[in-house]
């Protein structure tokens, strides 16, 4: 048997069964194919890459958080001078793109129990959009927001630590606000 099968791969030449492809080459046929529409679309049409910034004005850390499946870093609680997250590449933008847009956001704060709902990206656009901050507010709902520059935090609030606003009696409202659940949604 296992000779007819090397007949049949010498017959048929290399590269002649597609039908065992893994992920990874099927995703690179995805990106190729998304790169050759791009490159058909007008100069100012063409996507660009945005950071996604987090940040973080609730009473505890969030260990991850993700925006339309493109994930983002850890998020301290912010401070008066900083909105306690990092940047994290990337996530493809259409320059002049109807607003509002509707995306689902995921976060966990203990990599156990997870959290998702829908924000809405909104206007305006800023000229050359650069980053889009992720702005996570203490009554749990989430803004979008897309800048130029690195966000600035909307919210100035003082903290207890990196990991938590007060020393005791912090309160996150991800369970009235948000579909949560144990493991990954």
């Amino acid at each position: 048997m296992m000779f007819r099968l090397l007949l049949l791969g010498l017959f048929l030449g290399p590269g002649a069964c597609t039908c065992m492809k893994s992920d990874e080459e099927l995703m690179q046929e995805v990106m190729r194919e998304q790169e050759r529409q791009d490159q058909a679309l007008p100069e100012e049409n063409r996507p660009i890459e945005l950071t996604v910034v987090g940040l973080n004005y609730t009473d505890l850390s969030i260990y991850s958080f993700s925006v339309g499946g493109i994930g983002g870093a850890t998020i301290a609680v912010s401070s008066p001078i900083t909105g306690g997250g990092g940047g994290v590449c990337c996530l493809r933008w259409y320059p002049g793109a109807q607003l509002p847009i509707p995306v689902k956001v995921k976060w966990t704060r203990d990599n156990k129990r997870f959290c998702e709902k829908e924000a809405l990206i909104t206007g305006p656009e800023p000229l050359r959009p650069r980053h889009l901050g992720v702005h996570f507010f203490p009554d749990g709902h989430i803004e979008l927001k897309l800048t130029e520059e690195y966000p600035a935090p909307l919210l100035r609030l003082e903290r207890f630590s990196e990991t938590q606003r007060k020393q005791s009696d912090n309160v996150v409202l991800d369970e009235q606000v948000a579909r949560c659940k144990d493991g990954y949604l």
